[in-house]
């Protein structure tokens, strides 16, 4: 923290803490809520693995006493990784709205529990013993003498979460595999049509405000500013880069539209069919016209959240 302090980016970290922060039901139990829904989204990265990394740290922590659980407790990657899993998911929950891509984050470390798990599991003696590569199991790495059962439920353990992992493995290849043979970026011809319109019609700066400018200018190299994230508000975006252009989703947000038109009218010009997803199918072209004589409107003294004399929105404003 003292270096990100130190480097000028204490504003920037703080800023994790205030996007996408949803607010809060009224209910007094609404974090066990938003814990229950961070915690299962886990899923989403793998309905096999993630399982597998929540139930080896309980399974160390029952056999606490034997070799195999100590070794991995005493692991600073393993407990690292664990204090990363816990403190996004408690992250996750704070925001009350964590979507899969908070997951991003998540699946590494979750994988590193899973494989340390399995092989800790696997180290033991009675992973020999089960194999027949030893008659007699012996303690290793201190700790209590295992068990009979002990040291056979662990490798048991061992190579069930290992046959887990492959299958996993198997189904997670094939479907990468199928997504990268049969690719369907819808995003990608939307975007290219949305630029050709762009260059075949000018309008002021080729600049593009869009809350999925930064993908159209993967995609096209469009240069493109966010209305919606970062640390400097939208009515100060508008004043300082004076784009010409604006991109929404299937409808207007008021408050976006509140602050554009703060110094500018817009007018409704292409629509380009994109993604699958009801709420994001059609990707909306507008041109940002500049008020008369560099005028600036006051929120405060006219209404900005609905279309104005000069406005064309043919998307519903919600």
């Amino acid at each position: 923290m003292a270096l990100v302090i130190h480097a000028g980016l204490l504003r920037d970290y703080e800023y994790l803490f205030v996007v996408n922060k949803y607010s809060k039901p009224a209910e007094f139990y609404w974090p066990l809520l938003s814990l229950w829904w961070s915690f299962h989204g886990g899923l989403w990265v793998d309905r096999i693995l993630i399982p597998v990394a929540g139930l080896i740290p309980l399974c160390a922590a029952v056999a606490w006493r034997s070799c195999w659980s100590r070794r991995l407790w005493l692991d600073p990657a393993f407990g690292g990784s664990l204090l990363a899993v816990a403190g996004y998911i408690g992250f996750m929950t704070y925001q009350n709205h964590p979507q899969p891509r908070y997951y991003a984050v998540v699946v590494f470390f979750s994988f590193f529990v899973a494989a340390m798990g399995i092989e800790a599991l696997l180290s033991g003696p009675g992973t020999k013993a089960l194999a027949g590569l030893s008659g007699q199991a012996e303690d290793v790495g201190g700790g209590e003498p295992w068990p009979a059962w002990m040291r056979n439920g662990a490798a048991v353990l061992g190579f069930a979460f290992t046959g887990a992992a492959m299958v996993a493995a198997c189904l997670g290849g094939e479907w990468t595999a199928g997504l990268a043979l049969r690719p369907e970026y819808t995003l990608v011809p939307a975007a290219r049509k949305l630029t050709s319109y762009i260059d075949q019609h000018p309008n002021g700066k080729r600049l593009l405000l869009s809350i999925s400018g930064d993908e159209i200018s993967m995609i096209t190299h469009l240069p493109a500013i966010c209305d919606d994230f970062g640390t400097e508000d939208l009515v100060s975006k508008l004043r300082d880069y004076e784009p010409g252009w604006f991109a929404t989703w299937n409808e207007f947000d008021p408050g976006t539209l509140e602050d554009i038109h703060s110094r500018y009218s817009v007018e409704q010009v292409a629509t380009f069919h994109a993604l699958d997803h009801p709420d994001r199918n059609m990707l909306v072209l507008f041109k940002l016209h500049p008020l008369p004589s560099g005028q600036v409107r006051d929120p405060e003294v006219q209404k900005l959240q609905v279309a104005l004399p000069g406005d064309k929105i043919d998307i519903p404003i919600e």
